[in-house]
């Protein structure tokens, strides 16, 4: 993992995060607090040499708390994949591989589309959702499958975990947590900026007909991947439900040219490229002005599905129907 694509750098100095996730740990919690605010203070580095930062994948291990995967056990899970996976799953996967991140070519430099493949049908017969495999999956699996390109079962780990254990009401048959995330987008925009709610409401834009790629893929639909690694850093740091607030700064930051625009949906049918600071920095303003009821929301709604009703709840107590 330690590579790049111009080839190792020998010698080179660490920087403080390195040196803090190489030293030895006696209190994991306070470590993982630790470390979580060096990510907002300090972010990844890329070392002179290198294309990216090259121990990302650790870190996001780390924040997840997600152990090594055991090489044979990948191995032997992508040896059974054709005789456990149905010829429609095994389509549907191909059918999407070979577009993922189609435009952009340092991802295509480190990840092939067999890789993809083999991540993605492995996750299909893990057994981790009712599903096995949606159209949207692919995207997920982008940045990590580019942060841990040197090792595929860490790949098929990490998936596996963001899906199971912070997002699995993304990958149900209805997708159940994307709607919910889409109706906390219309939300938490009201409450933000209430003008650009209402300009978007006078031309019937919700977040179900704009922002749905945002969610579910948690915004690495749009470009560049640079930024969107760390807006990433971010999310396995403090949450993935921060998504919900990075979709709003999006529009936020421009409100100007959508309050401009006779049709914002020409705007809005391709989100304008990521700007990671900007995008991280209005996400982190917003979080005093929401009332904590709403922010709990926020945090649960990747994984409890009693946040539908509570929503409901919260907004007919404070009129916001």
């Amino acid at each position: 993992m330690y590579a790049s694509g111009k080839g190792h750098v020998k010698g080179r100095k660490k920087d403080s995060i390195e040196q803090f996730i190489g030293s030895p740990q006696l209190f994991i919690d306070n470590s993982l607090c630790q470390l979580r605010y060096m990510i907002l203070i300090e972010g990844l580095s890329i070392p002179p040499g290198y294309d990216s930062c090259p121990y990302r994948g650790y870190i996001w291990c780390i924040l997840s708390r997600v152990p090594t995967f055991p090489t044979n056990k990948y191995i032997h899970m992508i040896a059974r994949a054709p005789d456990l996976i149905s010829p429609e799953i095994y389509q549907k996967i191909k059918n999407d591989t070979f577009r993922t991140l189609m435009h952009d070519k340092e991802f295509h430099q480190k990840v092939s589309e067999d890789s993809l493949v083999r991540v993605l049908s492995a996750f299909a017969i893990s057994g981790s959702t009712k599903v096995g495999y949606v159209q949207g999956v692919n995207v997920l699996l982008a940045p990590i499958a580019y942060t841990c390109y040197k090792s595929e079962p860490q790949a098929f780990a990490l998936l596996h975990h963001l899906i199971t254990k912070q997002i699995p009401l993304y990958i149900t048959p209805n997708l159940d947590g994307v709607h919910t995330g889409l109706s906390l987008i219309d939300v938490v925009l009201k409450i933000i900026d209430p003008v650009l709610s209402e300009y978007l409401d006078s031309k019937f834009l919700k977040a179900e007909i704009y922002a749905f790629p945002s969610v579910l893929t948690l915004c690495a639909c749009t470009p560049p991947l640079r930024a969107l690694l760390k807006l990433w850093d971010f999310l396995f740091a403090y949450g993935t439900h921060m998504n919900i607030l990075f979709i709003v700064a999006q529009l936020v930051s421009k409100r100007s040219l959508l309050l401009k625009s006779p049709q914002p949906m020409k705007i809005l049918r391709n989100f304008p490229d990521l700007e990671e600071n900007e995008i991280i920095k209005l996400s982190l303003s917003f979080i005093p002005e929401l009332p904590k009821t709403l922010y709990d929301l926020i945090t649960r709604h990747g994984y409890d599905p009693n946040v539908p009703n509570e929503l409901k709840l919260f907004l007919m107590e404070n009129k916001l129907n």
